[in-house]
C-alpha cells in the first residue's frame, strides 16, 4: 500500500456563519504530483493553509507522513522541516527589509546547521535553478517575478522538506517562463524524491503536471482520482461543467 504524505480527514473550517471547508477528505500519495483545482472561493487556499498549520480546523484531522500536526514552536519547527510552500505572490513572501542571502541564512538557524553549510547548499541550488549568484545581495523588489519564484523554490528546498506545495506557481509569469517552471518543479520532485502539491484554478497547469487531481467546489471535494481520468472522463456534474467551460483549441474540420 502506497504511503501517504498528506492525509486529510473530514476537515471543517468556518469563518463566522460561512462554512469554508465542509468535511474535506483527501489522501496524497508520497512521491506523486497531486493537483488541486477549483474556482475562486472553492476552499483551496484554506485547505492549504490548514495543511501548513496556518489555519486551525474546527474539526477533522490532518496527518503529515502519518503524524498529526503538533502545536507550539516545536510543532511548527517539525512541520517546517516536513512541508514547505511556494506562495502565489513570491515577492511579497520575501521580506523587503533583508537581502536574499540573509533570508536564506535563516534556514541554518531553523535546522541548527552551520551557516557555511547552508550557504554551500544554497549556492548549489541557485546554480541548479538558474539564479545568478549576485541575487543574494539584492532585496526582493530588485529582482524579477520569475527570479523571486525561483528564490522561493530554493529557500523551500533548503529546508529539505518531504512535501512541497506550490500555490498558483505560474501566476503572473510569461507563458514561456510558466512552462520552464513547471518542468523544473517536476525535475526537482524526482531528484529530491518529493511529494509535490500544485494548487491552481488554471486547468492546463494541472493537466500538464499532475498524476492525481482533486476538484474542489464550495468547500467540498467534488471529485478526486487519476488526473487523466478526472480530465478526460469526469464523473461529477460540477467537474464536467468546469471542464466544459475550459477553452481549448480545436483543429478545423477541413484540415
Amino acid at each position: 500500500m502506497t504511503e501517504a504524505s498528506i492525509t486529510v480527514t473530514d476537515a471543517r473550517v468556518s469563518f463566522g456563519r460561512v462554512q469554508v471547508l465542509k468535511g474535506v477528505s483527501l489522501l496524497v500519495p508520497a512521491g506523486t504530483c497531486f493537483g488541486i483545482i477549483g474556482e475562486s472561493g472553492s476552499g483551496k487556499t484554506t485547505l492549504i493553509r490548514a495543511i501548513l498549520g496556518l489555519q486551525r480546523l474546527q474539526s477533522g484531522q490532518i496527518l503529515l507522513s502519518g503524524k498529526p500536526l503538533q502545536p507550539g514552536r516545536t510543532g511548527a519547527r517539525l512541520r517546517a522541516m516536513t512541508v514547505q510552500a511556494i506562495l502565489q505572490d513570491s515577492t511579497a513572501s520575501l521580506s523587503p527589509r533583508r537581502r536574499i542571502g540573509q533570508l536564506l541564512d535563516e534556514v541554518s538557524e531553523v535546522l541548527a546547521e552551520p551557516k557555511d553549510a547552508t550557504r554551500a547548499r544554497a549556492a548549489a541550488l541557485f546554480d541548479r535553478l538558474g539564479i545568478p549568484a549576485a541575487v543574494t545581495d539584492k532585496y526582493a523588489h530588485q529582482i524579477s517575478g520569475g527570479q523571486a519564484r525561483r528564490v522561493c523554490v530554493a529557500r523551500a528546498l533548503l529546508m529539505r522538506p518531504r512535501v512541497l506545495i506550490a500555490d498558483e506557481p505560474t501566476a503572473g509569469l510569461d507563458v514561456s517562463v510558466q512552462g520552464d517552471l513547471l518542468n523544473l518543479l517536476q525535475e526537482i520532485r524526482v531528484e529530491h524524491n518529493l511529494t509535490l502539491v500544485v494548487v491552481s484554478h488554471n486547468l492546463a497547469v494541472i493537466r500538464q503536471i499532475a498524476d492525481q487531481a482533486a476538484v474542489m467546489c464550495r468547500g467540498e471535494v467534488a471529485e478526486v482520482g487519476d488526473a487523466a481520468q478526472v480530465f478526460d472522463a469526469p464523473q461529477s456534474d460540477y467537474a464536467r461543467s468546469l471542464l466544459a467551460a475550459w477553452p481549448r483549441l480545436h483543429k478545423p474540420a477541413n484540415l
